[in-house]
């Protein structure tokens, strides 16, 4: 646990009302993983719009946990941006964060299909030393030549053993970041080079930030590979940088679970799975 002196970053999220129950899930294990670190916690919730019962919902839950909450409103995203193939277009708003919180310098950006498996302070108050953000190399991509982030990488002039990052999980330097033009950057990428995006704003936040980015550990953002595995046919594309098979010891160690692809574990069809059962507990918890 950081001093007490060391002011903690913020915790944002991004969601419209179909991700508002997995915020929630969030929030509780926030509080379960460490007992007590709830009430350091500010979360701001950055939202196109919001139904009054998904505000209520969100206020009650932090209410219940002794979190404190602030909802934010941003206009829609550029219509210009791709639409999103699977997923919600509410993650395009993480590429207002430095419009929208003008109140704080550092932020943790997580996104909502994650619990906390163990105390998140540390990560909050973690400095980054000059660089404009922190993240984790993408498992699955860890390197432009192992993985389809970036199609035509190769013509963009690009190293195939450029290490690639997951912005899943973003410790974010927004006055950094502001001088860097870094959002309006990858902003602008999302608009000109469409062609060369695969998954969209984490390509064009890649491609933005020059591989000048500080890595985290991996605890930090590890990803749930024993359900995928599971399932049967599971091919690991990153297995000559990261073996999959310390993927899977890492989920012992992790941090931060990161339920990501199209496939979670409140969906009916996600696998029975040890995980899943924890994810399932934290859901219940929820109001």
């Amino acid at each position: 646990m950081p001093s007490d002196t060391v002011e903690l970053a913020p915790i944002v999220c991004c969601v419209d009302d179909g991700f508002v129950r997995p915020l929630c899930v969030l929030m509780q294990s926030i509080a379960t993983a460490e007992p007590g670190a709830a009430a350091d916690i500010t979360l701001l919730v950055i939202h196109q719009g919001l139904q009054e019962e998904s505000r209520t919902a969100i206020r009650s839950n932090a209410d219940r946990l002794g979190i404190s909450v602030d909802l934010r409103l941003v206009p829609p995203p550029d219509p210009r941006y791709p639409a999103f193939r699977t997923g919600s277009d509410a993650t395009y708003t993480r590429l207002a964060i430095p419009e929208v919180i003008p109140d704080h310098r550092v932020v943790l950006y997580m996104d909502v299909d994650i619990i906390l498996l163990q105390d998140i302070r540390p990560l909050l108050a973690m400095p980054l030393d000059g660089a404009p953000f922190g993240a984790v190399p993408d498992p699955t991509k860890p390197v432009l030549r192992l993985g389809r982030a970036l199609p035509g990488w190769q013509d963009l002039g690009l190293s195939g053993d450029r290490e690639y990052f997951n912005n899943g999980v973003l410790l974010v330097d927004i006055e950094e970041c502001r001088r860097r033009d870094f959002f309006a950057t990858a902003s602008r990428l999302l608009v000109e080079r469409q062609d060369n995006l695969r998954y969209w704003d984490q390509d064009a936040m890649n491609l933005a930030a020059d591989e000048d980015w500080l890595r985290l550990d991996r605890k930090w953002n590890t990803f749930a590979f024993s359900p995928l595995v599971q399932l049967g046919g599971y091919v690991h594309r990153g297995e000559p940088v990261l073996p999959l098979a310390r993927l899977l010891a890492e989920e012992e160690t992790a941090a931060v679970l990161h339920f990501a692809g199209p496939r979670k574990p409140w969906m009916c069809d996600y696998p029975d799975n040890p995980l899943r059962d924890r994810y399932l507990r934290l859901l219940q918890m929820t109001t």
